[in-house]
């Protein structure tokens, strides 16, 4: 059965039987648990813009223990999607349930090169990413050697005197105890982090670029954030760490945590009495998880941990985590130490890039290829027919439930998506058409389900890099910004501006209006990214980072869920809009935006009964592209096994010659 009938059938069913439909309004009138107390950072918090208002964003998957020697609740880690970047800090609540006070450390001699390790880090990814981008364009040869000896080598260059300098800084540095561990902990990391830089430095310079060189930065700018953490003078953004206090110890024990895109190993103590926190490195710890036990046995004098969660290490639909290895251990304040079976250096983390396409250097390293293949194979196909694409050395993971974004600059196709049934994760599958190839710019991240998830959805808002998550269907939210050149993501908790040049998210902002899941569409013009969704129609400047309504001149239709689909009219500067009239009931209509004027109209095409409203339609419209060289909407329907197009010019509904030969769909299919 397919996923459309299945969905009809469901909501028959739950409509017969009187229930709730679990993807529907009623999903808000459930009841609520109790709400975790958050602290005092509601201004920063954006408004929860889900389906199912009113709802607000909880603190998930935060750590709580009572402070032995205060009293006060302690509140560790934790997410609030709502957030620029997600992270919450560390938190004690006063036994008066309102006054609030951050668990920040402070260390004179950690902060500064803190600060510097992630300075350094920046020209190392920089380096990775214009290196990766000069790498899929696979120029001509001399133009190639040119390309790698300019920005890419500048900018290793810059990370290799950066790094270069931190290792001296961390050499020279004067500490004790605890932070004297640290700096050697990072000193190491920093090492490795210069020799991989130095190899690529090489490389470039001699005007070499292969997938061995793009690993060397991508081991170096990952080997620089991990220095950074052992530099932290308390612990970073993190979720789902184990937390508990041992009393006779007079302090807290804080372990590993999930981060997205890894999972930690490292161990934490707060101690209660002096209100400072120290990261301990024993000789093993037990291996990278989260939402684990973590108890205090009276019995033994140690802390015992047990069970938790790590990174899966395949793609799940909607599933990231996986069991821990089993066995139990013990942590002895007093020792400093793990006791346990098996475990590793403390301080290692499990990457998202255990599973394949999660990985860049996976895909670096596949066959390059070059453009002769695709060239031939494009000079055989037969005129007006779908052809399969040639399988692909490293294919992406599954991105169903979204839209492919074409960016006509740079010769790319961006998937970010996700959803059921989907590969739940944040990344952006970059295909490469003229070389048959897929890249990922970064390491996706997948957050673990919190209290405001319904059932189905990974946990939603910003990540702790900043980038939104896609939690759920994705077709028609994200767009090319013909303007900036760059990809505009509308996500619940705000809007992800994503720069190919960077291969990252470059920044997210508020916007004004509703993501709903199902109905916010997006479209690429000269002027901006226009949004259209229930009560806003709106454009985003990029540049300023702001949202402005355009005007409207004519009655403005509400889009409807699966049944809309959306585009810009490069020939006409015109949108087209067009719209079911209510869940899987196609109208036959379609609308036009005029941007220079803000009239819409309705057009009230010809063939309407005979084509616009045929069987074809009545599932989903979504998927659609403007065509000038035939001035024609070109939608992903099919009315009797022939594609169904709208003719600008003589404003009607029209079938094309193009079969559905491929059996292409409407829902997950793009």
């Amino acid at each position: 059965m397919s996923i459309v009938k299945w969905w009809n059938w469901a909501m028959v069913l739950a409509t017969a039987c009187g229930m709730a439909c679990p993807f529907g309004p009623a999903h808000a009138q459930q009841k609520k648990k109790p709400s975790q107390p958050q602290p005092p950072l509601t201004a920063t918090i954006r408004p929860f813009d889900d389906d199912y208002p009113p709802h607000k964003w909880s603190w998930d998957n935060v750590g709580s223990v009572r402070d032995p020697v205060s009293g006060e609740m302690l509140f560790i880690g934790g997410r609030i999607g709502g957030l620029e970047k997600g992270h919450v800090g560390h938190w004690a609540l006063g036994a008066d349930g309102k006054t609030w006070r951050e668990l920040k450390g402070e260390s004179t001699v950690l902060d500064p090169l803190r600060a510097k390790a992630h300075a350094a880090r920046q020209p190392a990814k920089r380096a990775e990413a214009a290196a990766r981008n000069l790498f899929y364009a696979t120029l001509e040869k001399p133009a190639e050697e040119t390309g790698i000896k300019g920005e890419p080598a500048q900018l290793v260059n810059e990370a290799v005197q950066r790094t270069g300098e931190l290792l001296e800084q961390c050499s020279a540095v004067k500490a004790q105890g605890w932070e004297a561990e640290s700096v050697n902990q990072a000193e190491r990391r920093i090492g490795k982090a210069l020799e991989s830089l130095k190899s690529a430095q090489a490389g470039f310079r001699s005007g070499q670029l292969d997938a061995a060189l793009l690993k060397h930065c991508f081991d170096a700018q990952w080997a620089l954030d991990e220095a950074a953490d052992c530099l932290a003078s308390s612990p970073g953004p993190r979720e789902a760490s184990v937390v508990a206090a041992d009393p006779d110890a007079q302090c807290v024990v804080v372990f590993g945590g999930h981060h997205g895109d890894y999972a930690l190993s490292d161990t934490w103590i707060y101690d209660c009495t002096a209100k400072t926190w120290k990261q301990l490195w024993p000789k093993v710890a037990p291996s990278a998880r989260f939402q684990a036990k973590l108890e205090w046995s009276a019995e033994q004098k140690a802390l015992l941990l047990s069970g938790g969660q790590t990174l899966l290490n395949k793609v799940t639909a909607q599933v990231g985590e996986m069991p821990a290895p089993a066995g139990a251990w013990q942590f002895s304040v007093e020792d400093a130490a793990w006791t346990g079976a098996g475990g590793v250096e403390p301080g290692t983390r499990i990457y998202r890039t255990i599973v394949p396409s999660y990985d860049p250097r996976w895909f670096d390293a596949a066959a390059r290829g070059g453009r002769k293949a695709v060239e031939d194979w494009i000079a055989e196909l037969p005129a007006n027919t779908w052809t399969a694409v040639p399988k692909q050395p490293a294919p992406g993971p599954m991105r169903e439930w979204g839209n492919a974004i074409f960016d006509p600059a740079r010769d790319r196709i961006y998937r970010w998506s996700g959803g059921h049934e989907a590969d739940p994760s944040n990344g952006m599958g970059t295909y490469h058409p003229a070389i048959n190839r897929w890249s990922q710019p970064f390491v996706p991240e997948i957050m673990p389900k919190g209290s405001g998830d319904w059932a189905g959805n990974p946990g939603k808002g910003m990540s702790f890099n900043g980038r939104p998550d896609c939690a759920n269907h994705t077709y028609l939210h994200c767009a090319y910004d013909l303007a900036s050149k760059k990809v505009v993501c509308v996500a619940v908790g705000g809007t992800g501006i994503f720069d190919p040049d960077l291969g990252d998210f470059e920044c997210n902002i508020a916007h004004p209006f509703n993501r709903y899941v199902y109905q916010t569409c997006t479209a690429g013009t000269p002027q901006g990214v226009v949004v259209w969704s229930a009560a806003y129609f709106g454009l985003l400047d990029v540049k300023t980072r702001t949202w402005k309504k355009l005007p409207v001149a004519g009655k403005m239709l509400t889009p409807q869920t699966d049944g809309s689909a959306f585009c810009y009219d490069s020939k006409h500067d015109a949108l087209w809009l067009t719209n079911f009239t209510n869940y899987q009931k196609p109208s036959g209509n379609i609308w036009r935006y005029d941007m220079k004027t803000g009239v819409v109209e309705a057009m009230n095409p010809a063939n309407a009964e005979t084509i616009g409203k045929a069987k074809g339609f009545n599932d989903t419209i979504r998927e659609s592209v403007y065509i000038p060289t035939a001035d024609i909407v070109l939608y992903n329907n099919f009315v009797k096994g022939k594609q169904v197009a709208y003719d600008c010019a003589k404003n009607r509904w029209v079938t094309t010659n193009l079969e559905n030969n491929l059996k292409l769909g409407t829902v997950s299919d793009t």
